[in-house]
């Protein structure tokens, strides 16, 4: 995988077919564990035992872009929407039901757009919004892998380090993933970085 500062686009990533594979996979597999648990948005009517009151209820929050307020039962869901308020679970649970959807909607649509780029063949160009977009999806993925590994420091990735081939060969293989994944946010962090050095000061985006 390469990936540079471009002259006709912001950047552009080049992979191999293994490499598109691999990321299409896990930008997919992020995506449907946002939706798999989107706090029953996709729930069959009467389903809940709640009666018909709380039906039309939860169809209203759904039609304005509230969530259930449920927190995500999945830790790597909990780790990319994490509660606002930790030591206060109902201020947290208030926070959630008013912001979660529209996080995770975010969340979904530059995943989409990763896929999107991926989806053709050859190099891939991206504008400034489209890497910002990549950016966060390779950002979310890690963070999937990293629940999954259960590192929560630097020091937890030292000690997989220090196993070494005692590692058994998903773990192994999610380790290289993981450091795939996290040279790639940083080769897209240098290029946005030194984009945004080289703009005179106060200007926006190009």
């Amino acid at each position: 995988m390469k990936i540079t500062a471009a002259r006709r686009a912001f950047a552009a990533v080049d992979v191999d077919d293994m490499e598109r594979r691999l990321l299409m996979r896990l930008f997919a597999d992020t995506a449907a564990l946002l939706v798999a648990e989107d706090g029953g948005a996709d729930d069959e009517p009467g389903t809940q035992g709640g009666g018909a009151h709380d039906e039309e209820a939860a169809r209203l929050e759904r039609l304005v872009g509230l969530a259930s307020g449920e927190r995500p039962e999945d830790p790597a869901v909990l780790r990319l929407l994490p509660d606002a308020a930790p030591d206060d679970p109902e201020r947290a649970a208030e926070f959630r039901r008013l912001t979660e959807r529209d996080l995770r909607e975010g969340k979904l649509a530059n995943l989409r757009i990763a896929l999107h780029g991926l989806a053709g063949t050859g190099r891939i160009e991206l504008t400034e919004e489209e890497a910002r977009a990549w950016l966060t999806a390779l950002t979310d993925v890690r963070l999937v892998i990293a629940t999954r590994l259960e590192l929560v420091s630097d020091d937890d990735l030292e000690r997989l380090y220090d196993r070494g081939d005692d590692l058994d060969d998903n773990t192994a293989a999610m380790v290289s993933v993981y450091d795939f994944l996290t040279w790639a946010q940083e080769r897209l962090s240098e290029i946005m970085l030194d984009a945004l050095d080289a703009r005179p000061s106060g200007g926006g985006p190009a």
